[in-house]
């Protein structure tokens, strides 16, 4: 039920439910396990674990932060300078004909007249927008300036508060990181020594189904001479079924700390062949690959195999 939870939306349909699940995988072990140094395992954990990463890109940001609260203690000096220009247009004011500034907008005194500081009314030809274009792109009332400011920031309590709290997050994150990365190297350890307890286990429950299956063989004789029991011989069946059990049981335990080794690793996608670009694209360019497992021989895949009684 569980594999059908994971590959279905509903189990509601009474045939999903139903159905039988027939493994098309068995479990295969090889004969000499490689030995890989511990801290080669740990230096690819440290190097494909997802939350690590994740961490070095937190701490990054708060570099950038720490360094920007930093700089807002320091002061700033801020240079502009601009530069534009303009076109008139229009119709001569009649009331405005001094050139005088300080003259009475309403009109000219006499000295303003003799001085030739006035301007008759009509003496400027109106104008429209071709002249305003005309005499904004030759440059005819240019503007321009110059200016800089200054600031120094002097007890400035919440920009020192806010480089404070920074400085602090920085070494949190830090801290953050150190501890992951403890983490991650007890896990690939503990891992590691499962992984070898395991396959010590299953070559000791061999063993043990290799004696039981023998003691079944030397009782089976015993009996067919007249010199065994049918207890005793079911017995030594009794024992054969639960050897072959727990080499079962011990092989399943061995690919579970395989798997675990791998996740602890982030080495699950690469050791399966499986390419996170061929998600983005939408196009499977190799399959995907499981090692140790082998496909089972010599059985129809579409239809449920009986089961032996």
């Amino acid at each position: 039920m569980l594999i059908k939870n994971a590959i279905s939306r509903s189990l509601t349909d009474p045939q999903l439910a139903q159905a039988p699940v027939v493994p098309t995988d068995t479990m295969a072990i090889s004969d000499q396990e490689p030995v890989v140094p511990t801290q080669d395992l740990i230096a690819d954990a440290l190097g494909h674990r997802p939350e690590l990463a994740q961490a070095r890109i937190d701490l990054t940001n708060r570099d950038i932060t720490k360094k920007s609260a930093r700089n807002a203690l320091l002061p700033t000096a801020d240079l502009n300078a601009w530069y534009g220009a303009a076109g008139l247009g229009g119709q001569q004011n009649a009331a405005a004909t001094c050139l005088n500034a300080t003259a009475d907008p309403s009109g000219c005194d006499a000295a303003d007249a003799a001085a030739g500081r006035s301007l008759p009314a009509g003496s400027i030809q109106r104008t429209g927008f071709p002249q305003s274009f005309s005499s904004l792109f030759h440059n005819n009332f240019p503007d321009y300036g110059v200016g800089m400011s200054i600031q120094i920031p002097i007890r400035n309590r919440a920009a020192q508060a806010d480089q404070v709290r920074s400085e602090l997050e920085y070494r949190q994150a830090q801290m953050r990181l150190q501890q992951l990365q403890n983490q991650v190297s007890i896990e690939v350890r503990n891992a590691q020594y499962a992984l070898q307890q395991n396959r010590a286990r299953v070559a000791a429950a061999q063993k043990a189904r290799d004696l039981a299956q023998q003691s079944l063989e030397a009782e089976q004789k015993k009996y067919a001479l007249g010199a065994s029991t049918n207890t005793l011989v079911l017995q030594a069946q009794r024992d054969l079924a639960q050897s072959e059990s727990n080499v079962v049981l011990a092989m399943s335990a061995y690919e579970k700390s395989r798997v675990e080794l791998d996740r602890v690793t982030g080495l699950t996608l690469d050791h399966n062949n499986i390419s996170l670009a061929d998600s983005e694209i939408g196009v499977v360019n190799k399959m995907p690959t499981v090692p140790g497992v082998t496909p089972r021989q010599g059985i129809d895949q579409t239809q449920p195999q009986p089961q032996k009684p």
